[in-house]
């Protein structure tokens, strides 16, 4: 693809709003990221799916350095979480290496995935008035010695690992599970459920992209483009998004998502 000066500032605004969307939600970008490229720039799906982990391991980092700097995320935690989600990512690439999923396959699932992820986000808007009813607990004081903490991680680690499979899969973050399980499973406020959740998405992000880079199909140049924007986006999106009303967010997001599934199955 011949990469003009419009089409190099296109791919930059367009990983900026994806990047600064994500963080703010929670939600990894993979989502964003494998869209622009199929559906505005054709890119096969195969491709765009490696190309998006490999984005997303920049834009989660510039995001987890911010949240760790506001204290709504903790090293310890993260790594502890994201080993299960890295579990899962290896069991994709074990299965995945052995059944290879045509492409049209992999755009269903791409396309299901995105209005799941849609009707999650209009389902959590809806909700988001009863949140205070759920037990939330200090993120920096979990602790596994804790019996009702480890309960309940017990039940999170599925979830971790179906996590970081779809990640492996799909080339989304994973933040669409992870989320929704430190909130309600675990019982962490949702700040800093978003902010563990990019977290845990950089972590499995290395794996991903180290497996991708020798297995799969990275498009560098489009990636490092879409990249440099995500990360302006993602430090933008995670320092706002303590001041942001996020019930309009996750409508606009969940439209956005449904539509892109509407267009993808149909097109």
């Amino acid at each position: 693809m011949e990469l003009s000066f419009s089409l190099i500032s296109l791919l930059l605004i367009l990983g900026l709003l994806s990047g600064a969307i994500s963080a703010i939600a929670g939600i990894g970008g993979g989502v964003f990221f494998v869209s622009i490229m199929t559906l505005l720039f054709f890119i096969p799906i195969n491709i765009a799916v490696d190309t998006s982990t490999f984005i997303i391991l920049f834009s989660s980092l510039a995001g987890f350095i911010t949240y760790l700097r506001q204290k709504r995320t903790t090293f310890k935690l993260s790594l502890i979480f994201s080993s299960f989600s890295i579990l899962g990512s290896i069991l994709a690439s074990i299965i995945f290496s052995i059944i290879i999923i045509d492409n049209f396959i992999l755009k269903l699932l791409f396309a299901g995935t995105l209005l799941i992820s849609g009707l999650y986000m209009i389902n959590k808007a809806r909700n988001s008035k009863n949140q205070t009813s759920i037990q939330e607990i200090n993120h920096a004081e979990f602790s596994l010695k804790n019996q009702e903490n480890k309960l309940n991680f017990k039940k999170s680690i599925p979830l971790f690992i179906l996590a970081g499979f779809t990640a492996n899969l799909l080339g989304i973050g994973g933040g669409i599970i992870n989320t929704p399980s430190l909130n309600i499973v675990l019982g962490f406020p949702i700040h800093n459920s978003t902010a563990i959740s990019t977290s845990m998405i950089f972590f499995t992000a290395i794996y991903n992209t180290t497996i991708k880079s020798f297995f799969g199909h990275i498009d560098y140049i489009i990636g490092l483009i879409i990249a440099i924007g995500s990360i302006l986006g993602s430090i933008l999106g995670a320092k706002i998004s303590k001041r942001m009303p996020k019930v309009l967010l996750q409508y606009f997001v969940a439209v956005v998502l449904i539509a892109l599934a509407l267009r993808m199955f149909f097109d």
